[in-house]
């Protein structure tokens, strides 16, 4: 309660932040703003409000997109607020078996592998005739499944650098990468070898953690950080790097020093160590271009993909507008609430749309899945890709 009400009174409720909240700019209810919620849990840690489902509830409906903490003069970690918050409450909070279920497959990989084997079984469409996601009450997952059929092709341990080697990293394949999005792996072990970096995947790396912590289960989450912390040990790594955003922010923010200074998102790696510019094949194509909050508001590294792009000889790249407001997917917020993530998302698909591009490019599996399904719902043939899988492409 303590480090709650020393977090919370950091506050001083200015309100700067609330043109950055996507649930108040939809609700203009207080409850639903960051200062809000930071006066509810001192409410609640000081003693004046119980832990009812009404002062429950405001808190658990925000995203942890953290455009807060980016906007707040007096560095409020709300972030972390939040996070601990619902680690004291957990046992109140309403059940969810599809966030269950997804926690239970990020960490054991037995039931991956079996995840793996139902998902060429739907890919197959004979779960999408028999409807069966949706009378196990699953049916938000079945939205966000990919429909394409996707090659289960293991990763191996090392890839040696292209060319003159410049060094070697480590990389952080995420939970669900291997088994939702292979071929933005592959693209990244494609485009770092190219540019001269061995590359290393530890057998022994798990979840990064974010769906454990974000749900209020902070032991499960310190121990897979120490596993991860002990599989990525390796002092001969310039870097970690992650291809999916929310990982990155997860690792960034775990208590292992030594592994945090070197996470970086994969986009701003390259960017900074490698010049494709010269044997770009050239792409005479309009890509919108969608940035992650776990992106911008907690890792800061979104100008890695924009300059990646940019190298790709006649590509035209559109930026979203920087007022545009998270797209709802927030790791588990899209299964535990639906029709505000579908509202959120929106906005965002309105102006992906107004761009006309051919292909919305986002650096974030949770953002690509459920940007992708909206695109798929309006009868857009728009694809969501990672930009390491469009420079792959145009790799020689």
């Amino acid at each position: 309660m303590h480090e709650l009400l020393k977090d919370a009174d950091l506050c001083v409720k200015c309100g700067l932040c609330l043109p950055d909240c996507p649930t108040y700019a939809q609700t203009g209810n207080e409850n639903e703003s960051p200062r809000g919620r930071i006066a509810l849990i001192q409410g609640y840690a000081g003693g004046h409000l119980d832990a009812s489902p009404a002062l429950l509830a405001p808190i658990d409906h925000c995203l942890l997109c953290r455009a807060c903490e980016k906007a707040c003069p007096a560095e409020v970690p709300y972030g972390r607020l939040i996070d601990r918050f619902r680690a004291r409450t957990r046992a109140l909070r309403p059940f969810s078996p599809a966030v269950a279920l997804l926690k239970r497959i990020a960490i054991n990989p037995t039931l991956k592998r079996w995840a793996q084997a139902g998902l060429r079984f739907h890919q197959s469409h004979a779960l999408k005739r028999l409807g069966l996601l949706r009378l196990l009450n699953l049916g938000a997952i079945n939205r966000l499944l990919p429909a394409e059929n996707i090659p289960a092709e293991p990763l191996k341990s090392d890839y040696p650098a292209s060319g003159n080697a410049k060094g070697e990293v480590g990389l952080f394949t995420g939970c669900l990468g291997a088994l939702l999005d292979p071929a933005t792996l592959h693209a990244a072990i494609q485009c770092l070898t190219a540019a001269g970096f061995a590359v290393h995947i530890p057998a022994e790396q798990t979840c990064c953690g974010a769906l454990a912590q974000h749900d209020g289960d902070a032991d499960i989450a310190d121990q897979l950080a120490k596993i991860n912390g002990r599989a990525f040990a390796m002092p001969n790594l310039s870097a970690i790097v992650t291809v999916a955003s929310g990982c990155g922010a997860q690792l960034k923010d775990c208590q292992n020093a030594d592994m945090t200074r070197k996470v970086v998102d994969v986009s701003r790696f390259l960017a900074e160590n490698a010049d494709f510019s010269d044997r770009l094949i050239p792409l005479a194509a309009t890509v919108c271009l969608h940035t992650p909050c776990s992106l911008k508001n907690v890792m800061r590294e979104e100008q890695g993909a924009l300059a990646l792009l940019r190298q790709i000889p006649e590509l035209k790249v559109i930026e979203l507008p920087k007022t545009t407001h998270c797209c709802g997917a927030a790791g588990s917020y899209v299964l535990k609430y639906p029709e505000m993530a579908d509202t959120l998302a929106d906005q965002v698909l309105e102006a992906v749309i107004a761009t006309q591009a051919d292909t919305l490019i986002t650096s974030n599996i949770g953002c690509a899945l459920h940007l992708a399904a909206g695109l798929k719902e309006r009868g857009k043939t728009i694809q969501a890709l990672h930009p390491l899988v469009l420079l792959a492409r145009q790799l020689p």
